[in-house]
């Protein structure tokens, strides 16, 4: 049996974790936001607590793991928040070539 009590390799796991929670979150904002814009602020009522309870979840089942609990909030962090910055840009400019289209329609 291989025992990992690296910290570092728990921060890992939840960063790729945490990653794709924001990768499924972009992929269903960009689905939202090209087909169905109208509904786009609701969406906020599912990715706020996917995120906020995935950070829930390492918080109180780190114990159960051989790692400190820290480093798997800071892991699971990092791959929720360092992910969106590249997500939010692209849905940006998702949303601005959205309305160029628009525009060149309204006369």
């Amino acid at each position: 049996m291989v025992i990992i009590e690296n910290n570092f390799v728990g921060a890992i796991i939840a960063f790729l974790i945490g990653l794709a929670i924001s990768a499924v979150n972009y992929a269903i904002s960009k689905y939202v936001l090209k087909y169905h814009t109208s509904k786009y602020p609701f969406l906020q009522l599912i990715r706020t607590p996917l995120q906020v309870g995935y950070l829930v979840v390492l918080y109180f089942c780190g114990d159960f793991t051989p790692w400190s609990t820290i480093w798997l909030l800071l892991g699971g962090a990092l791959g929720i928040t360092l992910p969106m910055l590249f997500f939010t840009y692209h849905l940006v400019k998702l949303n601005d070539s959205l309305k160029k289209k628009e525009d060149e329609f309204d006369g």
